[in-house]
């Protein structure tokens, strides 16, 4: 099965498991089960990922432009009572000035090869693709743990694309499954 479809078919399954109101019952480790709220946006266009290309000047790998051309941005796992939990999956209105602005205080230690893609809800983590860490088809990069407690070059790589670190997610019910020990 080709990566697109593969991708799209994990997103599809779990946007059909949420209930009327946009929730899904997850269960976390200890046993603790609660109500997740997602939300996806409108698939973004060609042009709208062009643009963004041109004025962060960087190439997105195939995998992440995909799910855009699926959702343009999303939230996901998303505790709607207390917020202290989720994901807020950005979308190409938001990759630019996300990025300016996460960036600044680490000036010359910020690699120019990471973009953030996306940040943990209640805390201030990041996950970010490493365009210098493409996989073996070019297709994809590698996602790196932008953990606020540690400076750049102290985070570690969680997966190896895009695709698996959200197929690993969907799977561990929204868990930070990349900090289990």
């Amino acid at each position: 099965m080709e990566n697109k479809n593969h991708r799209t078919t994990t997103l599809a399954v779990l946007r059909s498991k949420l209930d009327a109101t946009s929730h899904l019952e997850v269960i976390h480790e200890g046993g603790y089960s609660w109500s997740a709220f997602f939300r996806f946006q409108e698939p973004a266009t060609k042009k709208e990922i062009d643009m963004v290309k041109v004025q962060m000047s960087v190439s997105l790998p195939l995998a992440y432009e995909q799910f855009l051309t699926y959702c343009n941005g999303a939230r996901l796992y998303q505790d709607d009572v207390y917020g202290q939990w989720g994901f807020h999956l950005y979308g190409t209105r938001e990759l630019l000035s996300k990025n300016v602005e996460r960036k600044k205080p680490y000036v010359e230690a910020w690699p120019a090869s990471y973009l953030i893609f996306a940040e943990s809800l209640g805390d201030a983590d990041w996950l970010v693709l490493d365009t210098s860490q493409y996989t073996e088809d070019r297709k994809d990069c590698g996602v790196i743990d932008g953990d606020s407690g540690y400076i750049p070059e102290e985070w570690k790589e969680i997966a190896r694309g895009f695709s698996d670190w959200l197929e690993r997610l969907v799977v561990a019910q929204g868990a930070k499954y990349w900090r289990w020990y």
